[in-house]
């Protein structure tokens, strides 16, 4: 009789266990809480598939803050980005005018700084640091997150509460994105290269607005944090969908 109540008692536990693996499961469909429900509802909000696999490479203009050395400086111009590996950016010190033009090119595996009086190879660490800031835009797009390299994972929210998921694939840094209550991307989290080598640096990248091109839904403000202080803000002023980058300065000197 004892071992009859055990048995009983044992398959009614069993039960329970099933019924509320059961309902979580459910509970986490109903909510879209898994990583490819995240994903696919992101990228609904950001345009769709089709459009997104379309903005092969994205331009626009733009001014920013940086925050470094002690320093706060105030820049403007145009970035060209053909993510993960191709991008000219190409900017000036407001308070000085644009004759101070520098640029930023990269077409990886090679990096350099470009003005008008040079045009020299970038620092590698520098270039590694760069490599991983534009693989973030190639994230952003959301779409070759559906690659079969690509791996993602359950992660808690962040620190607003904001659902989301890691991203990883091999060769990059692993990156967890965050979605709003209405399912929008609105922030990443990685680590990436220091550009002055030594330690890895944590970055915060909060995305604000809406500039639409396209098809597409991009963010009009970025924000970045570094190790938790500001680093740089971006607010963008239109937004252009291209087939390709096309500039002379990525061939190098």
């Amino acid at each position: 009789m004892i071992s009859r109540f055990i048995h009983i008692r044992r398959i009614s536990l069993s039960m329970l266990v099933m019924a509320g693996a059961a309902g979580s499961a459910a509970a986490g469909r109903a909510s879209g809480g898994g990583p490819r429900d995240i994903l696919d509802r992101a990228i609904t909000q950001a345009g769709g598939a089709q459009a997104l696999e379309r903005a092969r490479a994205l331009t626009w203009d733009g001014e920013a803050t940086i925050n470094g050395g002690g320093r706060t400086v105030r820049i403007a111009g145009n970035w060209a980005v053909q993510a993960p590996d191709t991008a000219v950016v190409a900017t000036w010190d407001v308070t000085r005018g644009p004759q101070t033009m520098r640029a930023l090119v990269v077409a990886a595996p090679r990096g350099w700084l470009w003005s008008p009086a040079s045009f020299a190879p970038m620092p590698a660490a520098m270039l590694a640091s760069e490599r991983d800031e534009f693989y973030l835009y190639d994230v952003m797009r959301l779409v070759p997150l559906r690659d079969a390299d690509v791996t993602l994972t359950a992660i808690p929210p962040d620190s607003t509460g904001q659902r989301g998921f890691r991203a990883e694939r091999p060769g990059r840094p692993a990156i967890d994105l965050f979605v709003d209550g209405d399912g929008r991307l609105s922030h990443l989290r990685t680590t990436i290269d220091n550009a002055e080598g030594g330690e890895p640096v944590r970055q915060d990248v909060w995305l604000r607005g809406t500039l639409e091109a396209a098809g597409i839904r991009w963010p009009a403000r970025i924000t970045i944090l570094q190790n938790g202080e500001p680093f740089f803000d971006l607010t963008l002023s239109n937004l252009r969908v291209l087939d390709r980058i096309d500039d002379a300065r990525l061939r190098g000197p």
